[in-house]
C-alpha cells in the first residue's frame, strides 16, 4: 500500500464520516450529541492524524471501521441514520477498508446485528435492502475471508428478510437478486456444503399445505411456502450451475461427521424434488379425482429445470444414477400415466380441475422435450454425453436390477399419442392397434396386466357410449410428439457405427435380442457386446416374471432353463428374483402369494420339485427378508419399506408367516432393539414384541383407512395404547413395556399416513422410508456383471438396441395420430368400431356428417404423425436396419387406409379418403419415403406402394401436371402409337366392352344401367363427384366379356388415363404453388399444414366473394371444388408421383431390379381376362418353330405376398406404362434390365396369349385387355429404344418371333388383333432407324421379320375398302400401309442389301394378297416391285461375294420368288396385277443375273411353273374369265403370257444346248399349251357361264400364237434341236411337226420354216 493509496483511503472514510455525523445530527439530541456522534467525530480526527504516519500497521491496527459499525448495531439510531451509515459502509467496503484492510468478519457480524429504531415503514424497507446489499458485497469480495457460519448467516438473514416482504414485488425482485448473486458467488469460489444443506432443508420443511377447497387463511400460507419454495430452487439451481463439478471431486474431502454436497443432492435434494413434484398428485380425491394443488405451476416449473440441471451435469449425473431412476419412473413416467388416465369431466369442479392439471402436466412435458431433445450432437454415449434416450437406456434399461426407464418413458409417450402397443407389442403393424379403448366383446387385450408396461395397466371394458378416460388435449399431445421426436433425433444423430457394423445392420433379418444367452457374460475381453447380452438376459428375466405371474413354479422352472439363475437352485437366489423382479414386472400379488405358500410337504412316491417343498418357501421367506436393510430405521419404517415391496396376500395364515419372517429379521436391529431398548435383549422376545406390533400395526392401519368402518368405530388411541403396552411376560419384560407417547407417535403416524403396497416409482407417491431403500439399495455392493466398462462394441449396439425396443411403440404412436381424426365420439362408439367403418367392413358403411371434422380437425394428427414417422423412418434407414425400416414403411401404407378387403365400393373409398387429412399424410409420406429411399425397399414395400398408386389411379385422385398430362404418370416419354382420332376411337370400344372392329357402330350393344357401359362412358368423358349419382354395380357386365363385378368395382376401370370432372376444375382453378425459402426448410408435417391453412384460406375468400349477378353458369365450379379436386391438388403438392420413374435412374441396380419385379408381380395376379395357360418361355438363340399344341409349363413368376389387392384393368396398364418408363429412363442398364427381368415379364405374359385351353373351343371375340395393350406398346417402345444399342438390339427384337401369332388358330384367337395399329406403328419406328439396323443379327432379323408377318397377315383380315374409297386408299395409320412403308424403306436402303434376310418375301407375299383382299392394287402393285428390287439386290449381292453355299441358295430363293409371282398372275383378279407379276415374271426369268441360277433350275422353272402358268392364262381369256376387260386389256395380258412363254425360250435355248442339256422338257410343255390354244374347243375350263371373247379378237390371238410358234420353230431348227430327218418317231422333230399337224399347221409350211432357219444358220 502506498502512501497515495492511504491518503486516498483516510480521506474517503473521514468524508463518509462526516456523512453519517450529519445525519445523526439531524436526529434527538441523545443520538445527535451522544457516544455515536463523538466516535465519528474522533474518527475524522484519527483519519487526519493517520495521514502522516510513516508506519502501515499504525493505519491497520486502528478500528476505522468501528464507529460505521455502531451506529448500525446501536437500536438507538433511527431508521434513517442506519441507513446512511450501511450505504457508507457498502461503499466503503470494495474501496477504503479494502485498503485500509479492515477485517470483514467484524462488518459481517455487525451488518447481521444489525438494530434501529423503526420509525417510518419506508425507511425500513430501505434499511433492510441495505442491509441485504452490504451482506451480498461482503459475499461477493470477502468470500475467501468470511467464516462458514457468516457465510450462512448471511444467507439465511437475506432470505428471512425477503420472506418477511414477501408481498413487496420490487423488494422480492431486491432480495432475489442478492441472494442469487451471493449463492454464485459463493459456490464459483467453493461449493459450500451448509448452504446447500440449509437451502435442501428449506424445501424438506417446507409444509405441503393448500388446496383449491380450502379458506383464504391456507391459501395464504400456500403463497408464503409456494414463494420460499421457488426462491430455494433457484438459488439450489444457480448454486448447482457455478460449482465446477470437474475438479470437485478430486479437490473435496469431507471430515467423518460431515456430509459432502453430493451426498446432500443425492439423500435429500432428489428426495425433495420428488416428492414436492409429486404432490400434484400424489394426494388427491379418489372420488372426484381432483387434486388439491399443493405446489404452484412455478414451483414445478422450477422443480424441472432442477432436476435438468442435475442430468446435463456429466460428473454429477454419475452420482445420481438410482435417484434418477426413481425420478424418471415417480415423476415423468407417472404424469404420463396419469395424463392419459384423467377422467371426463362431470361438472366445472372437475372440468377445472383437468385444466389445472394439464398445465402442471404441460410445465413437466416440455422439461422432458428439452431432456431429450437438446443436446449438441458433439458427442456420443461413447464420449460420455449422448442424447438422453441412449444413455437413459443404457443405464437403466440394460441394467438387471434396474427398471425399464427409457422405454417406459417412450412408450407412455407413445400411449398419450394415441398408441397401444409396448416393446413386444405386435399390433403396432395395423392401423387398429392405435385404438385404445375395445367394446365389450370377444376382442383380445394386447397385453396382460403384466405386459401392459411399467404402469401395471389392465384392461379397461367400455361399454358402448362410456368413455372412462378423456382424450389427451391436443396441446399436451403436441408435446409428447416433440419429446418422442427429439430422443429419435439424438438416438440417430449420435449413431456412429463402423462401416463394419453397419454392413452387419443391413443384413440382419432379426432382433439381435432373439437369441438365448447363458447365465454366463463375458466381461474379460474388450471386443464383447456386453450390453447386448445383458439386454437379452433381462428380457429373459422379463418374460420370467410373466411366466411367474400366471404360476410360480412354471416361472422358477423358466428361470433355470433359461440359465437365468445357476443349476441347483437355491433359495436365495429366487428371494433375489422377487426382490429385484419388479423392475421385469413381477406382480407384487403373485410375489406376496409365493412368499406366503407354506409349500409341500415329502409324500411318499411324489418327488415334487425343489422350488416347491416346504423348506424351500420357508428359507426364501427369510432370505428375501434378510435382502432388507433395517438397521437404524424404526420397526413402522422398517414395515413401511417392507410392505411396499409386495402385495399381502389376503389369507391371515399366509400373512402370519410373512410378518414373522419380517419380525424375526427386522426386530434384531430396529431402533426400538438397539436403541430405545424397547425390546428384550431375548431374540426370542423380540421377534415376538416386533410380530405383534407389527401385526397391530397392519390392522390400525386397515381399521383407519377403511372407507366402510364408520368414523365412530374406528379405534381411538387409547385403544391402540391399551392393546399395545404390555404383551405379556412370556414376552414383555419388566419395565420393558412399551412407552405412551411411543405407541401414540405410531398411531399418529399410520393416522396421517396409510401404509400403501404399491412401491415406489410410477405405481405411488414417494415417501421417505421408500426414499431410504432406494439409497441403501444403490449403495450395495453390485456385482461383475452390474459394474462394467463398455466395450467398443457397447457404443455401437446402443442404438441398435434402442431401435429394437422403441420402434414398435413409436409406430403405434404415428398410427394413433393417423386415426385420431377418424372418429369424433360423439356418437358413443369406440375407436375400434370407427376403424372398421373406415377400413371397409361390410355392416359398417357410414360416411362423417361433417367433412371438416375429417378434414382440419384431423390437421394436427396429420402433422406430427408425418413428422414422427418422416423421422423415424429416415433415422432407422441411417441406423442400418432395413428391415425393421422395411416393416415399418409396409406399416405407414397401412395407415393411408388404401390397403383392405376393398369390400365398399369406390365411392365409399373415395368418400372416405377424401374426408381423411390423417390418410392423405400417411399418402404423402409413404410416397416420399419411396421416392428417397426406393433402393432400401424390398419388393414387398415395393407391392404397398404400388397398391396405393394404383388405389388413387382407380380413386381418380392422381393429379395431372398439365392438360398434356406432362410430367406425371400419365404421360408416356414417346409420343402415341396412335393417332388422336384412333385414340379416342380404341377408348370408346375400351370403354364400351367391344373391340371388334365395326363400322357399323349402332349394332353395338345398348347399355341401360348407368353403372354399365353407357354410365362407364359417361363418366370417362364427364366424370363424377357427386356421390348420391353413383349406384352400386351389383353384377352387371360392362364390357361383354364374363367379367365378374366385384363390390369395389375395380373391374369397369378400363381406360389408364381417365380422370373425374373435378380433373378440370383443379387445372382451370389452381395455381402453381411456389414454396418460398422458409416454407421448403419445414417439415413435410408443416408444410401440409401449410398447405391446407393456405387451401382453407383461399376457399373462403372465394366464398366471401359479393354476387354480382354477372357470373356465369360455368364459372360456379371455379370455387366450389368438389372433395376429389381437394385431394387431388393437396397430393399433387406434396408429392412427385413422377419421380417413381425419373428418380429411379440414381437407384443402384438391386434397387432398380427389386422396383421392376415388384411391379411386374402386382401385375402377374390372376389375369382379368381369359387367358389361363402359359407356355414356356422360350429360350434365347431358341432356333425352333412354335406350335400351338405346346401348352406344357407354367410362366416363371413371383406370387405377390400382399393378398386381396385387386387391380384394375385401367392400374394393370398403368402399372405397364410406368415399367416401361422405368426401363427407358434406365437406358444405361437396360441390357441388365432386359437379361434379368424384362425378358421374362414380357415373354412370360405375352406368350400366353397364344395358346387356347385345351379341349375348348377357340373364341374370336377379341377381350378388352388395356393391360395388354401397354404391355404390348411397352415393348414397342423398348425394340424402338433398343435398335440403337448394338447389344442389346438383337436382344429385345428378337423377342417379338415368340410373342406373335403365326398360324390361322392363333390369329383367328389372339387378341392382338385389336392391335393392328399399335403394331403397326411401332414396326415403322423400328426401322425408321435404318442406320441402326445393320448391326442386327440373325435373331433380331428374325424378331423384325415376324413383325412384318403378323403386319401383314392382320392388314389383309381387315375389312375391304369400299367402292367408294377405293380411289382415295388406306388409311395413313392402317397395318398393311405401315408394313408395305417400312418393307420399302429397309429394301431400299443400300447399307441393308446383304442384311435383310429373304424370310421378308414371305411379307411380301402377303401383302400382295393384302391388296387384293381389300380392293387396293395400288398396294399389291408397289408390294410387287418391291419384291422384284429386293431380288435384284439380293442377286446382285450373291454374284459380289464367293460363298459356295450361295448356289443352292439363290437357286431356293429364286424359285421362291418365281413361285409368287406365279401364283399371283394366275389367282389375282385385278387385270393390272396379273400383268404386272407377268412382266415381273418375264423380266426376273430374262434378268441378267438368272446367269447365277443353276441353268437345271431355269429349266425346271420353265417347264413347271412358267409355261403351264401362261397355258392357263391365255385359256382363261379364251373362254371369257377376262370378258369385262376391255380388249386392249386382254390383248396386253394375252400378249405378256406369249412373252412368258417364248422370250425365256428364246433367251435360255442357246445356253441348254451348250450345256449338253435337253431342251425337249421346255419345247414338249409348250407344245402342249399351243395345242390347247390352238386346237377348238367347245367348253370352257370352268363351270361357270361365261362370255368366249368375239372371233375377230380369237383370230387375232391365233395369229400372233402362230408367229411366235413359228419364230420359236426356226430359232430351234438352226440352233440343231429340230431336224428335217427325225431320226426315231420319239425324236423331238417329230413330236414338233404331230403337234403342228394337230394345231393345223400343214407340213408344207413346218417344212419351209425349218428351210429357212437352215438357211439362216448356214
Amino acid at each position: 500500500m502506498t502512501s497515495t493509496e492511504r491518503t486516498a483511503a483516510l480521506r474517503q472514510v473521514s468524508q463518509e464520516a462526516s456523512w453519517v455525523l450529519t445525519s445523526l445530527r439531524g436526529g434527538p439530541p441523545h443520538v445527535a450529541r451522544g457516544d455515536l456522534a463523538q466516535d465519528l467525530i474522533d474518527l475524522r480526527i484519527l483519519c487526519t492524524t493517520l495521514v502522516d504516519a510513516k508506519e502501515e500497521n499504525g493505519v491497520t491496527n486502528h478500528p476505522l471501521a468501528a464507529p460505521f459499525l455502531q451506529v448500525v448495531v446501536d437500536p438507538r439510531a433511527a431508521g434513517p441514520h442506519t441507513l446512511v451509515a450501511l450505504q457508507s459502509i457498502q461503499r466503503l467496503l470494495p474501496t477504503a477498508f479494502a485498503t485500509l484492510q479492515v477485517p470483514p468478519t467484524a462488518v459481517a457480524k455487525a451488518v447481521l446485528d444489525c438494530k434501529f429504531e423503526q420509525t417510518d415503514p419506508g425507511a425500513d424497507e430501505a434499511v433492510e435492502m441495505a442491509i441485504a446489499d452490504v451482506l451480498g458485497l461482503l459475499v461477493r469480495t470477502e468470500v475467501t475471508a468470511l467464516h462458514r457460519k457468516d457465510l450462512v448467516e448471511a444467507l439465511t438473514t437475506i432470505l428471512s428478510t425477503r420472506n418477511t416482504f414477501v408481498h413487496s414485488p420490487a423488494l422480492c425482485y431486491h432480495f432475489e437478486k442478492v441472494l442469487l448473486e451471493t449463492v454464485h458467488t459463493v459456490f464459483r469460489e467453493k461449493a459450500s456444503v451448509p448452504i446447500m444443506e440449509f437451502l435442501v432443508n428449506q424445501l424438506l420443511n417446507t409444509p405441503l399445505v393448500g388446496g383449491n377447497a380450502l379458506d383464504d387463511s391456507i391459501q395464504e400460507a400456500q403463497i408464503v411456502h409456494d414463494a420460499s419454495r421457488v426462491l430455494c430452487l433457484r438459488l439450489v439451481r444457480t448454486a448447482l450451475q457455478s460449482v465446477d463439478w470437474t475438479t470437485y471431486e478430486a479437490s473435496t474431502e469431507s471430515s467423518e461427521n460431515e456430509r459432502t454436497l453430493v451426498q446432500i443432492i443425492q439423500d435429500d435434494l432428489c428426495l425433495s424434488l420428488l416428492m414436492t413434484g409429486q404432490a400434484i398428485w400424489a394426494y388427491h380425491d379418489e372420488s372426484s379425482n381432483i387434486s388439491p394443488g399443493f405446489v404452484s405451476m412455478e414451483v414445478l416449473s422450477e422443480i424441472c429445470a432442477t432436476m435438468g440441471i442435475l442430468w446435463t451435469c456429466l460428473p454429477l449425473r454419475q452420482h445420481l444414477v438410482a435417484q434418477f431412476e426413481t425420478i424418471f419412473t415417480g415423476f415423468y413416467t407417472r404424469a404420463l400415466v396419469l395424463l392419459r388416465k384423467r377422467p371426463q369431466p362431470q361438472d366445472s369442479i372437475s372440468f377445472n380441475a383437468n385444466l389445472i392439471f394439464d398445465a402442471e402436466v404441460e410445465i413437466i412435458l416440455e422439461s422432458l422435450v428439452d431432456l431429450f431433445s437438446l443436446h449438441d450432437h458433439q458427442h456420443s454415449i461413447a464420449d460420455g454425453d449422448g442424447g438422453a434416450l441412449e444413455t437413459i437406456f443404457s443405464f437403466y434399461d440394460c441394467h438387471m436390477r434396474r427398471a425399464d426407464v427409457a422405454m417406459g418413458l417412450i412408450v407412455e409417450l407413445c400411449r398419450c399419442c394415441g398408441g397401444s402397443a409396448d416393446v413386444e407389442g405386435d399390433d403396432a403393424l395395423t392401423p387398429a392397434s392405435s385404438a385404445i379403448y375395445t367394446e365389450e366383446d370377444t376382442s383380445t387385450p394386447s397385453a396382460t396386466p403384466a405386459e401392459a408396461g411399467i404402469d401395471g395397466d389392465t384392461l379397461i371394458v367400455v361399454k358402448p357410449g362410456q368413455r372412462p378416460w378423456r382424450h389427451v388435449p391436443a396441446h399436451l399431445k403436441e408435446l409428447c410428439a416433440q419429446a418422442i421426436q427429439g430422443a429419435m433425433k439424438c438416438l440417430f444423430r449420435d449413431d456412429k457405427a463402423s462401416d463394419q457394423t453397419m454392413m452387419e445392420r443391413s443384413k440382419r433379418r432379426r432382433s439381435i435380442l432373439s437369441r438365448q444367452v447363458g447365465f454366463e457374460v463375458n466381461f474379460e475381453t474388450e471386443d464383447g457386446h456386453f450390453l447386448r447380452d445383458l439386454k437379452c438376459r433381462k428380457r429373459l428375466l422379463r418374460k420370467a416374471a410373466r411366466v411367474f405371474n400366471v404360476k410360480a413354479s412354471r416361472g422358477i422352472e423358466f428361470l433355470l432353463d433359461a440359465g437365468l439363475v445357476k443349476d441347483p437352485i437355491t433359495p436365495a437366489s429366487v428371494a433375489s428374483f422377487l426382490r429385484d423382479g419388479i423392475v421385469v414386472g413381477l406382480d407384487k400379488k403373485a410375489v406376496g402369494a409365493y412368499l406366503g405358500e407354506a409349500g409341500k410337504a415329502p409324500v411318499a412316491g411324489k418327488s415334487p420339485p425343489t422350488w416347491e417343498r416346504d423348506w424351500f418357501h420357508r428359507e426364501v421367506l427369510q432370505a428375501y427378508c434378510n435382502l432388507f436393510q433395517f438397521e437404524r430405521q424404526s420397526l413402522l419404517d422398517g414395515l413401511r419399506m417392507f410392505l411396499a415391496s409386495f402385495r399381502l396376500p389376503g389369507e391371515a395364515q399366509q400373512i402370519d408367516r410373512i410378518l414373522q419372517a419380517f419380525a424375526d429379521s427386522c426386530g434384531r436391529v430396529c431402533e426400538e432393539s438397539c436403541r430405545l431398548n424397547l425390546f428384550s435383549e431375548d431374540p426370542k422376545r423380540a421377534s415376538d414384541a416386533a410380530y405383534l406390533l407389527s401385526f397391530s400395526i397392519i390392522m390400525l392401519n386397515t381399521d383407519q383407512h377403511n372407507t366402510n368402518i364408520r368414523e365412530d368405530r374406528k379405534m381411538s388411541v387409547d385403544d391402540f395404547v391399551k392393546n399395545n403396552t404390555d404383551y405379556g411376560r412370556d414376552i414383555t419384560e419388566e419395565g420393558k413395556e412399551f412407552p405412551r407417547e411411543f405407541l401414540v407417535g405410531i398411531y399418529d403416524s399410520i393416522r396421517e399416513e396409510e401404509i400403501r403396497t404399491e412401491g415406489e416409482g410410477a405405481d405411488g407417491a414417494m415417501t421417505v422410508e421408500r426414499w431410504k431403500d432406494v439409497l441403501r439399495r444403490s449403495n450395495e455392493v453390485t456385482s461383475d456383471s452390474d459394474c462394467f466398462h463398455p466395450s467398443r462394441h457397447d457404443v455401437e449396439d446402443l442404438s441398435e438396441l434402442v431401435l429394437e425396443q422403441a420402434w414398435k411403440p413409436i409406430l403405434s404412436a404415428i398410427g394413433g395420430l393417423w386415426s385420431a381424426g377418424a372418429s369424433p365420439y360423439g356418437d358413443g362408439s369406440t375407436a375400434i368400431t370407427q376403424n372398421r367403418r373406415s377400413s371397409g367392413g361390410s355392416n359398417g358403411r357410414s360416411f362423417p356428417q361433417n367433412a371438416a371434422h375429417g378434414a382440419m380437425m384431423g390437421i394436427q394428427g396429420a402433422r406430427l404423425a408425418m413428422d414422427m414417422s418422416v423421422e423415424m423412418l429416415n433415422g432407422i434407414r441411417q441406423i442400418g436396419r432395413l428391415d425393421i425400416f422395411r416393416k415399418a414403411f409396409i406399416s405407414v401404407c397401412y395407415y393411408t387406409g388404401l390397403i383392405n378387403d376393398y369390400t365398399e365400393n369406390a365411392v365409399e373409398r373415395a368418400w372416405a379418403l377424401s374426408n381423411s387429412i390423417e390418410k392423405q399424410s400417411a399418402i404423402i409420406v409413404a410416397f416420399k419415403i419411396a421416392v428417397s429411399a426406393g433402393e432400401d425397399l424390398d419388393e414387398e414395400c415395393w407391392k404397398h406402394v404400388w397398391a396405393i398408386l394404383f388405389e388413387l389411379r382407380d380413386l381418380k385422385v392422381l393429379a395431372r401436371s398439365s392438360s398434356s398430362n406432362v410430367g406425371s404418370l400419365f404421360h408416356e416419354s414417346d409420343s402415341d402409337l396412335l393417332t388422336d382420332e384412333a385414340r379416342r376411337e380404341w377408348n370408346i370400344r375400351v370403354i364400351k366392352g367391344d373391340m371388334e372392329y365395326d363400322a357399323n357402330a349402332s349394332k353395338m350393344k345398348n347399355r341401360t344401367s348407368y353403372g354399365s357401359v353407357l354410365g362407364a362412358f359417361g363418366r370417362a368423358l364427364f366424370g363424377s363427384d357427386d356421390p348420391k349419382h353413383e349406384e352400386d354395380y351389383s353384377g352387371v357386365d360392362p364390357i361383354g366379356f364374363s367379367r365378374h363385378i366385384d363390390s369395389h368395382g375395380k373391374n369397369e376401370l378400363v381406360v389408364w388415363n381417365d380422370s373425374g370432372a373435378s380433373d378440370t376444375e383443379a387445372d382451370s382453378c389452381t395455381e402453381p404453388v411456389s414454396q418460398s425459402d422458409d416454407l421448403s426448410q419445414t417439415t413435410p408435417g408443416a408444410a401440409f399444414q401449410n398447405l391446407l391453412i393456405r387451401e382453407s384460406l383461399n376457399m373462403s375468400q372465394k366464398l366471401n366473394m359479393p354476387v354480382t349477378g354477372l357470373e356465369r353458369v360455368d364459372e360456379t365450379r371455379q370455387y366450389q371444388l368438389s372433395p376429389r379436386s381437394l385431394v387431388r391438388e393437396r397430393l399433387r403438392q406434396s408429392c412427385s408421383f413422377e419421380s417413381l420413374v425419373s428418380d429411379s435412374r440414381f437407384m443402384d441396380y438391386a434397387g432398380i431390379t427389386i422396383l421392376l419385379k415388384s411391379l411386374m408381380a402386382m401385375v402377374a395376379q390372376p389375369s382379368q381376362t381369359a387367358y389361363d395357360h402359359v407356355p414356356d418361355i422360350p429360350k434365347r438363340g431358341d432356333r425352333l418353330e412354335r406350335s400351338v399344341s405346346d401348352t406344357s409349363s407354367n410362366m416363371s413368376t413371383l406370387a405377390p405376398l400382399l393378398h386381396n389387392v385387386p387391380v384394375s384393368p385401367a392400374s394393370e396398364a398403368l402399372a405397364e406404362v410406368i415399367l416401361c418408363e422405368i426401363a427407358l429412363k434406365n437406358k444405361d442398364r437396360l441390357g441388365e434390365l432386359w437379361k434379368d427381368t424384362l425378358q421374362d415379364h414380357y415373354l412370360g405374359r405375352l406368350t400366353s396369349i397364344l395358346v387356347s385351353p385345351t379341349g375348348e373351343s377357340v373364341s374370336t371375340k377379341i377381350p378388352v385387355d388395356p393391360g395388354l395393350e401397354k404391355r404390348v406398346t411397352g415393348l414397342i417402345r423398348l425394340s424402338v429404344y433398343a435398335v440403337k444399342r448394338a447389344d442389346l438390339a438383337n436382344e429385345v427384337l428378337s423377342s417379338w418371333k415368340y410373342l406373335l401369332p403365326v398360324n390361322e388358330e392363333q390369329h383367328a384367337s389372339s387378341p392382338l388383333r385389336a392391335l393392328d395399329k399399335h403394331i403397326g406403328e411401332g414396326l415403322w419406328r423400328i426401322v425408321a432407324q435404318v442406320e441402326e439396323l445393320v448391326n442386327l443379327k440373325n435373331d433380331g432379323w428374325e424378331g423384325v421379320i415376324a413383325l412384318f408377318d403378323w403386319c401383314a397377315t392382320r392388314g389383309s383380315m381387315l375389312k375391304r375398302l369400299s367402292l367408294s374409297l377405293s380411289e382415295t386408299g388406306l388409311p395413313e395409320d392402317d397395318v398393311a400401309l405401315q408394313c408395305y412403308r417400312s418393307s420399302h424403306l429397309i429394301l431400299n436402303t443400300k447399307e441393308l442389301d446383304d442384311k435383310v434376310p429373304v424370310s421378308v418375301i414371305g411379307s411380301l407375299e402377303t401383302l400382295i394378297w393384302t391388296g387384293e383382299k381389300r380392293r387396293y392394287t395400288q398396294l399389291s402393285v408397289a408390294t410387287l416391285d418391291l419384291l422384284c428390287n429386293f431380288v435384284q439386290k439380293k442377286m446382285a449381292t450373291v454374284e459380289t461375294t464367293d460363298n459356295p453355299e450361295n448356289t443352292q441358295f439363290l437357286a431356293t430363293f429364286w424359285r421362291k420368288v418365281v413361285e409368287i409371282l406365279a401364283d399371283t398372275c394366275e389367282k389375282s383378279s385385278d387385270s393390272n396385277v396379273r400383268q404386272h407379276a407377268l412382266s415381273m415374271l418375264t423380266n426376273l426369268i430374262l434378268d441378267r443375273q438368272v446367269g447365277l441360277v443353276p441353268l437345271s433350275e431355269i429349266c425346271g422353272v420353265l417347264t413347271d411353273i412358267c409355261v403351264p402358268l401362261a397355258g392357263r392364262c391365255i385359256t382363261r381369256l379364251q373362254f371369257g374369265n377376262g370378258a369385262k376387260s376391255s380388249s386392249d386389256e386382254l390383248m396386253i395380258e394375252f400378249e405378256l403370257c406369249i412373252g412368258l412363254i417364248f422370250k425365256p425360250l428364246r433367251h435360255h435355248v442357246r445356253d441348254v444346248i451348250d450345256s449338253g442339256s435337253s431342251i425337249s422338257p421346255i419345247w414338249k410343255s409348250v407344245l402342249l399349251v399351243l395345242e390347247d390354244f390352238l386346237t377348238e374347243k367347245n367348253e370352257p375350263l370352268v363351270e361357270e357361264e361365261r362370255q368366249p371373247i368375239s372371233k375377230h379378237l380369237k383370230k387375232t390371238m391365233n395369229d400372233l400364237l402362230n408367229e411366235h410358234f413359228q419364230n420359236a420353230i426356226t430359232l430351234l431348227a438352226a440352233a440343231g434341236v429340230l431336224l428335217q430327218d427325225p431320226k426315231s418317231s420319239n425324236d423331238i422333230s417329230t413330236i414338233t411337226r404331230e403337234a403342228a399337224t394337230r394345231m393345223g399347221i400343214n407340213e408344207n409350211s413346218l417344212q419351209q420354216w425349218m428351210t429357212a432357219a437352215d438357211q439362216t444358220a448356214t
